[in-house]
């Protein structure tokens, strides 16, 4: 037993974060900290390592415990590099070899039959001996494993100090896994991790050198990791043995038991408190009526069943389909700043598709995503789209959200064909209720703002869906309940994501962006890993059939026609293209608007024309 809790209950000022808590943790233990924002996880973490003290109850630890915590988004401040502040963990270590080889050089200098010599031996034996079994020798390949595996070997000559945020938590991690305390917490540690990194640090952490304590969004993560899951809700924290998925399923039945019990209870009162109440006046019967009374009195009630916080609805749909491939890319070369990202990229996504674009930090996902939705037209036969797309694009940075709006305003001014009533209710779907629609969005918490970006998406028609880091802020059931949404959406969904199960569940394809490349992999993310981790066959030569180039005269007379029939086709389309922009155009004219006869006249010309235009897209696409 490493800690033991018992009886602990938290609370700030009248605000009760948790109580009666009674909680184990055993040595190699891999414990999943569960529960929405705001529920309390980072407050139990803060008690347990004694930077926060209960108001009542007490945490038990074992003599001599080592404790480990990574906090979410740590300043971590040192003078050094980043490679001396992780050798720095091995100071003993690197103490030790200094020595071994400062007597060896004494050695050499001295008499080999000298007593001086016999006292140095036995000393360099005995240090020799302890380093082999501190693996003193192994420092700096331990430094250098760690940091090639978490990404941060190109930071190693960085002062830790001039790192951005990020780089700072990550350099945290690095130093907390080289340092392997008995109980290592960790609040957040897969936040902005691309997945080789998570797959890397998932090994490194299973070997169970350390007991874990985690508190994380990342469900692939405490399914690979968690033996069992801690569940942070109405003020209370229940234990349940098993990894993630493991956990939801003994979850739901533990609540439909509580729930059979709440109401089988119910009903037994009810029949004693009607017995009762029929006999307690009847001489005959009125001992039976009290002896039944006594025993209600000295029922234990169970409380009344309470129901998970409602987590949002989202739901997104369409009008009118797309043609069969709403999106292309063909050749598409990116870069910024002398950085090439990608060289000549080709991608081509058909109607229902959902592609999940995946790739290390820093290789141009989001610089791709941000590309497609921009609509630049100097990417005109780069980037195509298909006949009828409407598109939603939601950036990971919500930059479309204007900070000193009031949230209703801001999806209101987005959408002003919807009423206020309107406005209301999608804001409320996504949890955003009445206490929120007047706050201002630049006091919104990162969920908040979320949710308001995915609500603008969903006030639209869109066919097509474009998502940078859409789950970035959710707590689980919000992440849950946009998978949910999205495995629904039967459009076509090009997206970027760092949650591995949300990534797994969601897509039916995987496009890696990787050395300048876009490489396509047909099924999710479990489908894409076991590609990735098969080598791969030399795929030997087919022999093809022997064709003849000979062509009869109706053959080339056929290819003759065919070609001409494309040309015409061609031709109509510009014209019925060129048509349906003028049909347009006049619709918006103050004459034509003004009269209903002549405006009914271009609408419905405007209809011909694109039924027209559909048809012969068809026709040449079927040729062509």
């Amino acid at each position: 037993m490493l800690l033991q809790i018992r009886s602990a209950e938290f609370r700030y000022s009248d605000v009760t974060i948790f109580k009666n808590v009674n909680l184990d943790v055993n040595e190699g233990n891999s414990i999943g900290l569960v529960g929405a924002n705001g529920a309390g996880k980072s407050t139990l973490l803060g008690c347990i390592v004694d930077e926060l003290q209960l108001f009542e109850g007490n945490i038990t630890r074992k003599n001599g415990l080592t404790v480990g915590y990574l906090k979410q988004n740590c300043d971590f401040v040192s003078s050094n590099t980043l490679f001396d502040e992780m050798m720095s963990v091995f100071a003993y270590q690197t103490q030790l070899v200094e020595q071994i080889r400062e007597i060896a050089e004494q050695m050499a200098s001295c008499d080999f039959d000298s007593i001086e010599y016999k006292v140095l031996a036995d000393k360099y034996h005995r240090l020799t001996v302890e380093a082999d079994v501190t693996e003193a020798y192994q420092c700096e390949v331990k430094v250098k494993t760690v940091l090639n595996g978490m990404g941060m070997t190109e930071f190693s000559n960085r002062v830790v100090s001039t790192l951005s945020g990020g780089e700072k938590t990550k350099a945290a991690l690095c130093k907390l896994l080289l340092q392997r305390p008995e109980l290592m917490i960790l609040d957040e540690p897969t936040n902005h991790l691309d997945y080789k990194t998570l797959d890397w640090l998932e090994t490194f952490l299973s070997d169970k050198k350390s007991t874990l304590l985690v508190v994380s969004h990342d469900r692939y993560f405490l399914d690979k990791l968690c033996d069992t899951i801690w569940d942070v809700q109405h003020q209370s924290v229940t234990a349940y043995n098993g990894n993630y998925t493991k956990y939801k399923l003994l979850k739901a039945e533990r609540q439909e038991n509580e729930r059979r019990a709440y109401e089988r209870q119910q009903r037994e009162i009810a029949k004693l408190t009607d017995y009762i109440q029929r006999n307690k006046v009847r001489a005959s019967t009125a001992d039976m009526a009290k002896s039944r009374e006594n025993a209600l009195n000295k029922m234990e009630r169970f409380d009344a069943p309470k129901s998970d916080e409602r987590p949002p609805r989202f739901k997104f749909g369409y009008s009118s389909e797309p043609s069969e491939f709403p999106l292309t890319i063909q050749r598409l070369t990116l870069g910024y700043d002398g950085k090439q990202l990608l060289n000549d990229g080709e991608l081509q996504i058909r109607r229902g598709q959902k592609v999940a674009l995946l790739g290390l930090n820093g290789v141009g996902k989001s610089t791709l995503i941000r590309r497609i939705a921009s609509q630049n037209p100097q990417d005109y036969g780069k980037i195509v789209f298909g006949k009828n797309v409407r598109m939603g694009y939601y950036d990971q940075e919500n930059i479309n959200l204007q900070a000193n709006l009031r949230v209703i305003d801001q999806l209101w001014f987005d959408n002003t064909r919807m009423s206020q009533t309107e406005v209301r209710n999608l804001l409320a779907q996504v949890t955003l209720g009445a206490d929120d629609v007047y706050k201002q969005v630049g006091d919104l918490s990162g969920g908040e703002r979320a949710k308001l970006g995915i609500a603008m998406i969903m006030a639209k028609d869109c066919n097509l869906l474009l998502l940078d880091e859409p789950t970035n802020h959710l707590d689980l059931p919000s992440r849950e309940a946009l998978e949910e949404a999205l495995k629904s959406y039967t459009g076509t969904l090009l997206y970027v994501s760092h949650d591995r199960y949300f990534v797994n569940s969601v897509s039916n394809v995987i496009a890696e962006l990787n050395d300048c490349k876009l490489t396509v992999y047909e099924g999710n993310y479990d489908d894409f890993l076991n590609r990735k981790n098969t080598p791969s066959e030399p795929v030997k030569p087919v022999a093809k059939p022997a064709q003849s180039t000979y062509r009869n005269a109706k053959q080339r007379a056929d290819e003759t026609n065919r070609a001409k029939k494309i040309k015409e086709l061609e031709k109509r389309i510009t014209e019925l293209e060129m048509e349906v922009e003028q049909l347009n155009g006049q619709m918006a004219l103050p004459e034509i608007a003004a009269d209903y006869s002549k405006l009914s006249q271009v609408m419905e010309r405007l209809k011909q024309a694109n039924a027209e235009l559909e048809q012969t897209l068809s026709e040449w696409e079927n040729l062509a």
